[in-house]
C-alpha cells in the first residue's frame, strides 16, 4: 500500500488541535458524524493569521457500493437539506469564528476503500463534494474493472503534467484550477497492481501512469 507523508499535524486532543480555539468545532464534528454515519476527526492542516485550513477524516462502516446506494437515495450526506446540509453547517462554523475556515483535505474511510479529496480552489470541497460522489456512482462500473475489483485508495483529483511522459501529480504548483479539474483524472490503487492506475473520467478509461506527490509549501 502506498505511503504518503501526512499533510496535517497529529494530535491526541479529541480529534482536533486545541491551539486552534475555534468556536463550534465540536458541534461541526458531531454534525458530520450524523450526516455521514461516521466517526469524524477534524485536525489542523495549516493556519496563519488570516485563516485556518482543516483536514477532515470520516470513518464510515459501509462499503463504497453501500455508500453509493444510500447517497443515490438521498439518505447519506444530508446534501438536500438546505438548512442543515454539509455546506450549511460548515458556513455556520465559519461565521462563529473571526478567521476564515476552509477544508484542505477530506478523507473518507469505507470498509473497502479510502477516498481522499483535495482542495483545488477556495471552498472547492464543500462546493463540489456532492458532484464528485455523483460522478463516482456513474463511473463505478468502469473504474472497478467491470465490478471485479474495488480500488483501496482513490485520490481526487490528480493532474496530468506531461502527456508524453504520462506523469500525474496529486498536487500542482498551479493555482488557477476550477471545478472541472475534479472530473478529469483520479488516481487509483488496486491490490492487484504494483503502481497507481489513472482513471480518465472523460474517456471512462483506466490507464497506467506515474503518480507523484508535489509539495506546494
Amino acid at each position: 500500500m502506498p505511503s504518503f507523508p501526512d499533510n496535517f499535524e497529529n494530535n491526541s486532543s479529541g480529534g482536533f488541535n486545541l491551539d486552534l480555539r475555534l468556536e463550534g468545532i465540536e458541534s461541526f464534528r458531531k454534525s458530520l458524524e450524523k450526516f455521514f454515519f461516521s466517526e469524524a476527526t477534524v485536525r489542523n492542516c495549516a493556519s496563519n493569521n488570516s485563516g485556518v485550513n482543516l483536514a477532515v477524516e470520516l470513518e464510515c462502516n459501509l462499503s463504497l457500493v453501500e455508500m453509493l446506494f444510500h447517497f443515490n437515495r438521498g439518505t447519506w450526506g444530508n446534501f438536500s437539506q438546505s438548512y442543515s446540509s454539509f455546506t450549511a453547517v460548515l458556513e455556520k462554523f465559519r461565521t462563529e469564528n473571526l478567521v476564515s475556515i476552509d477544508i484542505e483535505e477530506l478523507s473518507i474511510l469505507f470498509k473497502d476503500t479510502r477516498i481522499i479529496i483535495n482542495k483545488i480552489y477556495e471552498r472547492s470541497i464543500p462546493e463540489q463534494l456532492e458532484s464528485i460522489l455523483g460522478e463516482m456512482g456513474k463511473h463505478y462500473v468502469h473504474f472497478s474493472k467491470g465490478l471485479s475489483e474495488t480500488p483501496y485508495e482513490i485520490y481526487v483529483p490528480v493532474f496530468e503534467e506531461d502527456c508524453s511522459e504520462n506523469d500525474f501529480f496529486l498536487r500542482t504548483i498551479e493555482s488557477n484550477h476550477s471545478q472541472k479539474d475534479y472530473f478529469n483524472y483520479w488516481g487509483l490503487y488496486f491490490e492487484s497492481e504494483d503502481d497507481a492506475i489513472i482513471y480518465d473520467l472523460q474517456a471512462s478509461h483506466l490507464e497506467n501512469g506515474d503518480l507523484y506527490m508535489l509539495n506546494t509549501d
